[in-house]
């Protein structure tokens, strides 16, 4: 028995050294296999001729540092399909007829890649992004109104403050059409004078290839890299492409792939703790259905499904996501370090109404940042004052409360305060509903006949409230206060007014 228990031993240490000189062995193949399918990537950062420090440079997998000299050097896969920056604080937005352009398409012959940036005029501390959800264009008549909004963006950005844009996906509407609309939605958002960043929308991808990776094409030609990351003052963005096909049909589902992910936990190592992260993606992380605990009606292409990983990557941060798709306005917060905002489209119903589907008019979203933190935001409808964030129906004249008066909060969350006064005397806080906007539903039934696309109409939306006067001849006033101190209000006699915060506080 001793024999046989010495032979065992025998067996198994040379059975361990055996298996631990294969893995050394596969460890090395792997690192030789991997060596001859990479390339290095290097070139400089320059300003006024100068190499620039510390800029952040990447090929979607790896991130790297620039040295004293603005010298980087990146050992890239050789299938990488760009390398970028990610634009630093202090420094001009590079853009190509107004789309952000920070980035170098790697071809096969090239491997030096410098990049030329300008020094801001301006301190950019206070900042300010404007947000364009789902432009969405399907013919080229539709141009004029996108326009049209670009015109309302420079009137918002013409007091001076820094700038930017965000076009949050679904540039277009329909990706067969040959040639697509990318190049002409560009221009007529960069109308605005204001550079855009722009998101992958589900409308944006390729259908007829054979995997998620080449779904991007077509959006890649114009615009670049689908998810990157750039410095405004001391906030972070960062753009996110959390649209995955599915190869068959036009399947698609909310997801973020691993590389992605492992490319967010290098940019996030290098941003302090309780810093503000602002991510922009297309599909919404969270839904109404997750709010009322309802999971099994979330949709897997509605939600990210796998958020939980983006949320744990976000949880050192105070973070804003930014997000589109719906079609609606709603403001959740998940979890505790992350609110998101997901915003109603600029091409409401297609296109074919003034209004989208909760009965919000057509506009965009501005986000103010002062210091580090987003200090203020609130929906621009265009062609209306910033002063009105919301729409109300005396008594009689919304069919579907014909006893009350109905209010729809354009950009409601808890925070808000919508209270009511009947002959000068407050009643204290109107009842928020789930139901149909007035507008919208009216417009539907008068011209839906007409609709091109006839199967989207209104829908029911959560940022509704009612309250029944005591009496019909009663003078009744809607004050509706958001979370910033700002005070809009209505009466049929005033029709629309507000005040801001400072004045309110006098």
């Amino acid at each position: 028995m001793l024999a046989d228990s010495r032979t065992m031993q025998i067996e198994l240490k040379y059975g361990t050294m055996k298996r631990y000189l294969l893995t050394i062995l596969l460890s090395l193949w792997c690192a030789c296999a991997w060596a001859a399918g990479s390339v290095t990537v290097k070139g400089r950062v320059l300003c006024g001729g100068r190499g620039v420090e510390g800029v952040a440079v990447t090929d979607g997998r790896t991130i790297v540092r620039t040295d004293a000299k603005g010298r980087y050097r990146l050992a890239s896969a050789s299938d990488a399909e760009f390398v970028y920056l990610t634009l630093p604080d202090g420094y001009e937005i590079p853009a190509e007829a107004g789309a952000a352009a920070f980035y170098r398409r790697i071809t096969g012959q090239e491997r030096r890649y410098d990049f030329a940036l300008r020094r801001a005029e301006r301190d950019m501390t206070r900042h300010r992004l404007v947000l364009v959800a789902d432009p969405q264009v399907y013919f080229e008549e539709e141009l004029d109104s996108v326009r049209r909004a670009s015109a309302d963006i420079r009137r918002t950005a013409s007091d001076g403050v820094e700038t930017f844009g965000v076009a949050c996906g679904d540039i277009i509407g329909d990706i067969t059409r040959r040639p697509t609309l990318f190049g002409p939605v560009r221009d007529a958002l960069a109308e605005s004078g204001v550079p855009f960043f722009y998101v992958f929308g589900n409308h944006d991808m390729d259908t007829d290839v054979r995997t998620n990776d080449y779904s991007k094409r077509s959006f890649k030609e114009r615009f670049g890299p689908t998810y990157y990351a750039f410095d405004r003052g001391k906030i972070h963005y960062v753009v996110l492409d959390d649209v995955f096909f599915l190869a068959r049909s036009y399947l698609y589902a909310g997801y973020l792939e691993e590389r992605q992910l492992r490319w967010l936990e290098q940019d996030l190592a290098s941003v302090p703790a309780g810093s503000t992260v602002v991510v922009c993606l297309h599909i919404p992380t969270w839904s109404c259905a997750a709010r009322r605990g309802e999971w099994g009606k979330e949709q897997t292409n509605k939600v990210l499904n796998n958020r939980r990983a983006l949320y744990k990557l976000l949880e050192p941060y105070r973070a804003h996501i930014l997000s589109a798709h719906e079609h609606y306005n709603e403001n959740y917060t998940p979890v505790p370090h992350v609110f998101e905002h997901v915003h109603a489209p600029l091409s409401t119903l297609f296109w074919q109404t003034p209004l989208s589907m909760d009965g919000i008019p057509a506009g965009y979203a501005v986000y103010e940042a002062d210091g580090g933190r987003i200090a203020s935001w609130y929906w621009k409808a265009v062609d209306h004052d910033r002063g009105r964030q919301f729409t109300a129906y005396a008594a009689g004249a919304d069919r579907h409360k014909p006893d009350a008066v109905t209010v729809n909060v354009w950009n409601y969350d808890p925070a808000w305060k919508v209270r009511w006064y009947e002959d000068g005397r407050c009643r204290g806080e109107m009842t928020r509903y789930t139901g149909y906007d007035e507008s919208i539903c009216d417009y539907v039934a008068r011209y839906g006949d007409r609709f091109k696309y006839k199967y989207i109409g209104a829908a029911q939306t959560e940022h509704l409230f009612y309250a029944v006067p005591s009496s019909p001849d009663a003078e009744v006033r809607v004050e509706v206060t958001d979370r910033f101190g700002n005070v809009y209000e209505w009466s049929a006699g005033k029709g629309y007014t507000s005040r801001p915060a400072a004045q309110t506080a006098k």
